[in-house]
């Protein structure tokens, strides 16, 4: 019998593939008896979950995994309310206690989103052990008058206290709000309560065609209680048509200096360039639609001076919509801020400042931080980051999934990171990122898209496509392990061989799966290039090594493009797991609107072709050739 880590094996699986074979296994593994698809049509139509799939410890982490699923992944609404169904059913038959406490929180959760404040409601009288900041957002969210889908919304007052607990479980005032404001976001007021001073702070806030938010997030900084500061206010070539609104930033307080630049960038670069003019002798950042409250410079102010050796210090945000909800199915309402990170700026500037890179420099520098004093954590909520739909950042990042540029960022800069500590860097110089000259690791296209030094889109020769995390299994013979190392020119020019790297989810964990170093290493030292179903390139030719990241169609669909597709045919054996080759055939076609040509990896698997009575040529030779002449 499988075992309940089996189902959150699953679960990972379906959340980063999103397909259906995924959805299918766990349906399985709760004992259904008919597709996922089937039995969430069956549930929102009224029915009852079947007996079997509710036996704690055998089919109940399926059929609860099974939900969270549904609703994270998020293909359609009836799969949500059907994931919504299952928790409560599930909640109904066996108890409160049937569920884990995140399941809860997934449960109270999802129902709040799809409308069914009843169970809500209910939830939060019977399920135990839910964390305050999810218990007391959704108080506030149930009530909150300014929401569109509000069943029993109560007085302005009544809410804004509800919306203030947060804070004042941490011994600060709650903010007022301003209803007239749309949306409700930007009503966010409140007063500092004290004057404190200190050394100087700068406070870089990039924004790039920014709306009236950046109004919000500006007078924010201006009314913090730490008076000895300086706004850097970069406009990131937005344009004239935004004039209007950075003139009405910069006319709030005299603090306030306007930055512009020439060519857009990115806020890492804006935060550099500010980096180059700022006076303070400790620098933070500010999203440009955030609010931040009035002692969060303060309090983090005095958290570094407390720890001395510290680098740096960062606070806890609360999420909110631009309605100040708070729900995001499978995440807490609170975390900590990465953009509240503040560094004492000598230390920065010695570690060359931001990655020059258009997303995911903050975390990267917040963990090579560690290295030379770390950061200290001020566990309060200092700040209400918007929840924006179709922000750059909440586009990669869902329920069990990051996108696959994500992945390869945080896989790259890691192994990096490692390396500094193996060479014992614990000083900013010897932890430094150095703006000229070669990458010390490399970074996926699309984060450096437009800006200088960035790779050429268009059209590479060959495009070899891997399991990220073992590209070179023991069956590739030498030839292939070399092209895919970089260590062996395949092409026989200059021109840049790329590597694609997939998820093989047919192996998968409950997690992404890291990329391989052995890539990480070839492509910082430009052996080859790095890629990823974002890119958009086209290649004279394709050749698929693991054909299992194929098995099923990729979603998104990648943006690569190929004249010709090479397949590994991976023959059954009893060292290998079976590989469904019909299936990605059938994905290559559909992808790449041309049958693929078979081979094989190695010549011990063309002897094992040989015997099953096909003729099948090394894939080696086949890149080589003007044709194939395998048949499978």
């Amino acid at each position: 019998m499988a075992t309940p880590r089996d189902s959150d094996r699953l679960l990972g699986v379906a959340l980063r593939g999103r397909h259906d074979a995924a959805f299918d296994a766990l349906a399985g593994g709760a004992g259904v008896g008919r597709t996922a698809r089937a039995l969430a049509g069956s549930l929102v139509d009224g029915e009852e979950l079947p007996s079997r799939t509710t036996q704690q410890g055998v089919t109940l982490p399926y059929v609860v995994a099974l939900a969270t699923a549904w609703f994270g992944a998020a293909r359609d609404e009836r799969e949500m309310q059907a994931a919504v169904e299952v928790y409560r059913q599930v909640v109904q038959r066996l108890g409160p206690g049937a569920l884990r406490r995140v399941e809860r929180r997934h449960y109270l959760q999802a129902a709040f989103l799809v409308g069914r404040h009843d169970l809500v409601r209910r939830g939060l009288e019977e399920l135990p052990d839910v964390s305050a900041d999810v218990t007391e957002g959704l108080l506030a969210d149930l009530v909150n008058p300014y929401a569109e889908h509000t069943r029993s919304p109560a007085g302005h007052a009544r809410w804004e206290g509800l919306l203030g607990s947060r804070f004042a479980a941490r011994g600060l005032l709650g903010p007022s709000v301003d209803g007239s404001r749309v949306p409700v976001f930007d009503g966010l007021r409140l007063a500092p309560g004290r004057s404190v001073d200190g050394p100087m702070v700068t406070v870089v806030v990039p924004a790039y065609r920014p709306d009236r938010g950046l109004v919000t997030s500006v007078a924010s900084m201006v009314s913090q209680s730490y008076g000895h500061l300086e706004v850097l206010l970069v406009d990131d070539a937005s344009g004239p048509a935004f004039e209007e609104v950075f003139a009405e930033c910069v006319a709030l307080d005299a603090r306030v200096r306007l930055l512009r630049r020439e060519v857009n960038g990115g806020s890492y670069l804006a935060r550099n360039a500010a980096l180059e003019v700022a006076r303070g002798e400790l620098v933070t950042t500010q999203d440009a639609d955030d609010w931040s409250h009035p002692e969060r410079v303060a309090r983090q102010v005095e958290a570094l001076a407390e720890a001395p050796r510290a680098a740096g210090s960062r606070s806890v945000a609360i999420r909110a919509r631009p309605d100040l909800t708070r729900q995001w199915f499978g995440y807490r309402p609170e975390r900590m801020n990465a953009s509240s990170l503040m560094v004492r700026r000598d230390v920065l500037n010695r570690l060359g400042g931001f990655d020059t890179v258009r997303k995911g420099a903050d975390s990267e520098l917040q963990e090579r931080l560690a290295l030379v004093g770390g950061v200290v954590d001020v566990l309060a909520p200092l700040a209400i980051t918007r929840l924006a739909p179709g922000s750059l950042s909440r586009a990669d990042f869902t329920l069990g999934r990051h996108s696959p540029d994500r992945v390869l960022f945080r896989s790259s800069f890691r192994h990096w990171h490692g390396q500094l500590a193996d060479r014992g860097a614990a000083t900013p110089e010897a932890a430094a990122l150095r703006r000229e000259g070669p990458r010390p690791f490399p970074v996926p296209r699309t984060f450096v898209r437009g800006l200088p030094g960035a790779p050429p889109s268009g059209r590479l020769p060959l495009v070899m496509v891997v399991d990220q995390a073992d590209p070179c299994p023991a069956a590739l013979d030498d030839r292939l392990a070399a092209w895919v190392r970089g260590s062996d020119g395949v092409t026989g020019t200059d021109e840049a061989v790329g590597v694609l790297g997939r998820e093989d989810l047919t192996r998968a964990g409950e997690g992404p799966a890291p990329w391989s170093d052995v890539l990480l290493e070839a492509a910082r030292e430009s052996r080859i290039e790095l890629l990823t179903d974002s890119d958009r390139v086209h290649a004279d030719t394709l050749l698929v090594l693991e054909p299992s990241v194929l098995a099923v169609a990729p979603e998104p669909v990648p943006g690569i493009s190929a004249d010709r597709v090479l397949v590994a045919a991976v023959p059954p054996s009893g060292d290998e797991p079976p590989r469904d080759l019909e299936s990605v055939g059938a994905v290559v076609r559909a992808l790449f609107g041309r049958a693929p040509e078979w081979g094989a990896r190695s010549r011990a698997e063309q002897l094992i072709w040989e015997q099953e009575g096909w003729t099948m040529p090394l894939l080696a030779d086949s890149v080589r050739s003007t044709r194939s002449v395998g048949v499978l």
